[in-house]
């Protein structure tokens, strides 16, 4: 290969290579609602209230299950209008939920805390761990206050998709309950489905203006390839 074939083939490799973006999660402080969102409702007709480890809501318009599993007994109402997540003491550190046998391209909802040490409760830290569909789990930390507005976005980019959530309190703090869950983009995912609500879509996306430019050096190169051989 002598050196022109070897630039022209850098070249593409560079190009192809630029082009694979990187997916993401998006965590925001507040409630940042979107079109596609859904209210999780609680005691309607197929779902479990619990007390139970694993109780489960509806989304107000698709209908797909919502599932949230503790590690005690879990209890679920909907209470003054709103979706309310507790435990059967009074009181838990750790839940995971997601879309049952599903993905989502967001969620939102607000825990409420409380000082297990008695007292009014004092700022504590809420640990979001967010199981994607690509890559490793993202991780968010962010502090909390017993003002009982905690609200959290997280929100997929790039063509990643949201499998399920686990959020967990620090010690001496735990939650009181989660309320006012939202899901946004929900899909139910049948085994083998190519459905890219389920699958995702790898390097979603759009290319920055530098990975099109490496991408007309590439064409460009294999133009004139090509006119080469033509006149060979």
């Amino acid at each position: 290969m002598n050196w022109k074939n070897g630039f022209r083939a850098g070249v593409v490799a560079l190009a192809l290579s630029a082009s694979v973006a990187q997916a993401d999660i998006i965590f925001t402080l507040g409630n940042v609602g979107s079109l596609d969102d859904e209210n999780v409702l609680f005691q309607e007709p197929g779902t479990i209230d619990g007390p139970a480890l694993l109780v489960t809501g509806m989304t107000s318009d698709s209908d797909l299950t919502v599932f949230f599993q503790g590690q005690e007994l879990l209890t679920a109402e909907q209470a003054s209008g709103q979706a309310v997540l507790e435990s059967v003491d009074g009181q838990f550190t750790t839940v995971r939920f997601g879309v049952q046998g599903g993905t989502a391209g967001s969620f939102i909802f607000n825990p409420n805390i409380f000082n297990t040490d008695g007292g009014q409760p004092e700022t504590g830290t809420i640990s979001v761990v967010v199981n994607q569909v690509f890559g490793p789990d993202a991780l968010f930390t962010y502090d909390a206050s017993s003002a009982g507005n905690n609200f959290l976005t997280v929100q997929a980019i790039n063509g990643q998709r949201i499998v399920d959530i686990t959020i967990t309190s620090d010690n001496p703090l735990s939650f009181l309950d989660v309320r006012q869950f939202r899901v946004g983009s929900a899909t139910e995912c049948p085994p083998g489905s190519t459905d890219p609500l389920c699958t995702g879509i790898p390097g979603g996306q759009v290319p920055e203006p530098g990975v099109l430019s490496l991408f007309g050096l590439a064409l460009a190169a294999l133009g004139l390839t090509g006119m080469r051989r033509r006149r060979l």
